[in-house]
This record gives structure tokens, sequence and C-alpha cells, in this order.
């Protein structure tokens, strides 16, 4: 490693503890021993270098090394483990010691984990960075465990929790790949979501809309599928209090409770066409020539149907879900997006899903497919890679 790559990584982790809120009196980044990036000291009197962490820029599916010099009187169990960010710093009060269950964080398919035994030496990992990966870095903790308990850091680069904390990566922004399968059975658009075809489909979880982080609000999964007529889109909605006072086409549906899908084609700000569906199956649609700059008016030849279960006008009730089915021509779509028509196998287009939440209590929320990264739902530029496949 160059020594300008040296200084960049003990800077981000330096910002890292900073944010993650490392224990105060730790001794300065930059004062680590030699030429290791951190060294951190667990309560057993373990000690461990953290040599390199490589490469500092990657991609969602790329693994990252790292490399550890262990001391220790005897073989130890060692565990590095790649975070998002905001799992991995999540700060707990240090007590005299820490177990595993007061340092659980929460469950996330995306932490990768290498366990390994060292009492003196090198020892070399590999974590792999999850598919999809929203965050724009991603956390490496390094912790010495006994059993089921953690043996906490006590010095060196940590959090509250007791991870010894070896730095982060920088993540590419890369937009998330989902798939719709062919069918040769399309469904009947009646909200019922009971043929074969769904039972096949990928269900995606719609995440927070901003960042795409985990949402701590009502669960979205939209599932895909395609046919040479139409694209079929179906979300099941968890909700406790279903919510719409719109009655007409057109109405302002996002000022309640919706589902939207954008149809971009590409991320060209251009021609692209925005559908929402009420939980009162009441549609609005519009097309947009420019970014924005649209028609409201417009009406294209879709069709949508919803099925509840609860109530969608009472709000002293105590509902359950929602759900919404959607069947949207592909002429539609190439008459007002880049795509090209006929779709065949292979063809990408870019989409995005919302899921717009208003709870009787508490603020509203909404969750997207793929991040904007904006607070603008008409933003493609981190739209889903819509592919059709066979």
């Amino acid at each position: 490693m160059t020594e300008s790559a040296l200084h960049g990584v003990r800077g981000k982790l330096a910002g890292l503890l900073a944010a993650a809120g490392a224990c105060a009196g730790d001794a300065p980044v930059a004062a680590v021993e030699g030429d290791a990036l951190a060294v951190i000291d667990y309560a057993d009197g373990t000690r461990v270098r953290v040599i390199s962490l490589l490469p500092d820029l990657v991609t969602p599916g790329d693994l990252v090394h790292v490399v550890l010099e262990v001391e220790a009187a005897t073989p130890v169990g060692l565990e590095a483990a790649l975070w998002p960010p905001r799992i991995g710093g999540r700060e707990l009060a240090l007590g005299s010691g820490v177990d595993a269950e007061q340092a659980a964080r929460p469950d996330d398919p995306r932490v990768s984990r290498q366990a390994v035994d060292a009492a003196k030496g090198v020892v070399e990992l590999q974590l792999a960075v999850a598919q999809p990966w929203h965050p724009r870095t991603a956390m490496v903790t390094v912790s010495r465990r006994d059993g089921d308990a953690i043996v906490p850091a006590i010095a060196g680069p940590r959090t509250r929790d007791g991870l010894g904390t070896a730095g982060i990566v920088d993540v590419v922004d890369t937009p998330i790949r989902v798939v719709a399968r062919r069918t040769s059975d399309p469904p009947v658009i009646d909200g019922a979501l009971d043929e074969p075809v769904w039972e096949d489909a990928i269900a995606y979880l719609l995440g927070d809309s901003l960042e795409g982080e985990p949402t701590s609000g009502h669960a979205t999964t939209v599932l895909l599928a395609w046919d040479t007529t139409a694209l079929y889109v179906a979300a099941r909605m968890d909700d406790d209090d279903i919510w719409s006072q719109y009655e007409g086409h057109d109405d302002p549906l996002w000022k309640a409770e919706a589902f939207e899908l954008f149809l971009f084609g590409d991320a060209s700000r251009r021609r692209y066409l925005e559908l929402q569906v009420s939980p009162r199956g009441v549609t609005f649609d519009a097309r947009f020539d420019e970014y924005r700059r649209g028609d409201e008016r417009w009406d294209g030849q879709w069709q949508a149907a919803v099925t509840v279960d609860g109530t969608a006008l009472r709000r002293d009730d105590r509902d359950r879900g929602w759900v919404v089915e959607m069947a949207v021509p592909f002429a539609m779509i190439c008459e007002h997006t880049a795509l090209a028509c006929p779709p065949d196998v292979g063809t990408t287009t870019r989409i995005n899903a919302f899921r717009l939440d208003r709870p009787r209590r508490g603020p509203p929320t909404a969750s997207s497919l793929a991040p904007t990264r904006i607070p603008d739902f008409h933003a493609p530029e981190h739209a889903a890679v819509l592919e059709l496949a066979p």
C-alpha cells in the first residue's frame, strides 16, 4: 500500500470513529504502531493489528481482503464482519463485559462474516459485499469471541459494544437490478395474486426511499412478471391503518396512502410515466416529456385492481394490509419512454416503485424499490434496472 493510500484509509477510519462514537480516550488513529491501520487490544490480552483492508473502493459483489496480525497467548477465536455502516456503528453501553445478547444488532442479510482461530502471526480473511448494497460505505469490524460471549475491545478503535473497528471501504453507487420472469399464463387483474405467475415471481422488499436502508414501518414487497403484451406488477403491503379519502381518477392520491410506479425507460429525465393506485382502487396517471413537465390530463390504457384486508375509510379500526395488481401494456410504455418494442428476453429498462404510508399516529413514511438519493420520486438516476428474463 502506498503512503497516500495508507493515510486515506486512516482518515476514513478516523471519520468512522467520530460517526460511531468511539470510546473517549482512544489514541489518535494516526498513532498506530508501524504500518498497521489500527491496533486493537481486547480484555483477555489479545492484540490485533489491522495490516491492510483492500481494495478501498469496491463494487457490490466484490470481496474485501482483510489482513490481520494476531498476538495471543493461546489460539483465540476472532470474527471479521462487514456491515452496513448504520448497523455496524450501532452503539450500546458497555458494562463489565459484553455478551452475545447485549451486542446483538438487527439481522441484515447483507452482513458478511468470517471466523478464524489464531494465536500468533498473520491471518487473511475475505468478506463479500452483498448485492444489492445501497450504503456508500461498508464498515469492517474484528471481534474477539469466546463461544457465544464477546470479549470486549478495551483499547484502539472500537464501538461502544466492544467490537474492534478495522476501517471502512467506499462502495460504488450501483443501481440495483431486478428481474421480471416471463409468463405464458398472464394474471387476471383482480388483486388476488392467486395465480402461478406470482408464485414464481421474485419478491423484492422495499427499503427507505431516500437511502435504501431497511424501514421500521410496514413491510412492502413487489413482484414483477411479463409477456409480450404487458408488464405485470404486484405489491403486498402490511398496514394496520389503511386510509385514503380520494374517490376520483387523477385525484392527488399521493396526499394519502398510495402505491406508485414510475416507468423511466432510461435515466435521462425525459419521457417517463407515473402510475398510482390507492387502497380504494382509485388511479392516477401522468406522462412526462421532460423532468417534472407532465400532462396529468393524459389517461393511459392500463389496468389496476386492489384487495383490502380491512377498511380504507375508517381510522378507528384495526386493518391488516392491502394488495395492488397492475398490467401495463408495453405498447403504452414504448410510446412514452425510451424502451423499444417489441420486448424480448434480455431487454432492460429503468423503473421504480414507491409505497406511501400515512399511519394514524406518527409521521408518514415512504419506501421504494430503489433509493432516489435525493428527496424526489421523479429522479431516475438511481432507479432499478429491470431485466426481462425467460
